[in-house]
């Protein structure tokens, strides 16, 4: 065949050939669909690589917000202290030229044999601050012991002291209270240290004379260093205390709460 026939054939065949427009939605979708299938081999081999790894975040993968799990938080034991008490100061003053002070002593409660033979030890070394109501270290787990310390003049003395469970707290009006002499060995009692609820925000020292001195709830010190008299939030007591001092010719009669918080 000479290439004179070849080219008459060629265009025999160009004859018979329609030119139309081209598919152009058949050729959108199948763009679409290539896309969907990239999206699909992306997720799976993300989710294949969180099987492996346990945590995978999917930022940018549709429906994925990035979102991390953290692990859940451990709380700490509690923190005891057996070595040495919380003190609080309560009050202080000066009369006549002498000074005095009331504290209160807090220590934690122990919660087992051995803590509680450690924690006596160290109460034996401490100001000799040693329960009268305990018989064997066993007798302390689980309860909080309280001194109330009353200083004359750098003279200490423990003035009251008691082991409470922590199901012991006072309640509304509930007071344990008791006078002492401000001075060693003195006379009229006039010194009134109490234990009351959280709750109460007021309390009223009636005297021997028909007086009375009322107390509401105080902070910090004086601008000259003083404590003043008043109701005092004791760390580590699960209840509040107060100290009042009755003026001079007169002594302790009764004390009560006379205000609770609304």
């Amino acid at each position: 065949m000479t290439d004179t026939d070849i080219a008459l054939l060629l265009a025999d065949a160009a004859d018979g050939v329609e030119i139309g427009i081209a598919p152009t939605q058949a050729v959108i979708r199948g763009g679409r669909r290539r896309r969907a299938r990239r999206w699909a081999v992306a997720a799976g081999a993300a989710l294949a690589l969180a099987g492996t790894t346990g945590a995978v975040a999917l930022t940018g993968l549709p429906g994925g917000d990035g979102a991390r799990v953290t692990p859940a938080v451990t709380r700490p034991p509690e923190h005891v202290s057996l070595t040495e008490p919380h003190r609080t100061q309560l009050a202080s003053g000066v009369e006549d030229g002498k000074g005095w002070q009331v504290y209160v002593d807090v220590w934690d409660a122990p919660r087992n044999k051995a803590e509680a033979e450690t924690q006596l030890t160290a109460m034996a070394g401490y100001r000799g601050e040693w329960p009268a109501s305990v018989r064997t270290a066993a007798d302390l787990v689980g309860k909080t012991t309280y001194f109330v310390q009353r200083s004359y003049q750098g003279d200490e003395a423990v003035a009251i002291e008691n082991s409470l469970s922590k199901g012991s707290a006072q309640v509304s009006t509930d007071m344990d209270a008791g006078a002492i002499g401000l001075a060693p060995e003195s006379k009229p009692l006039r010194l009134v240290i109490g234990r009351i609820a959280k709750s109460a925000e007021e309390v009223t020292c009636l005297w021997k004379d028909g007086t009375s001195t009322v107390l509401h709830r105080v902070a910090g010190q004086r601008a000259n260093g003083d404590f003043k008299q008043g109701i005092r939030t004791v760390e580590g007591s699960q209840d509040r205390w107060f100290a009042c001092l009755a003026p001079k010719g007169t002594a302790y009669q009764d004390a009560r709460v006379t205000g609770l918080a609304p």
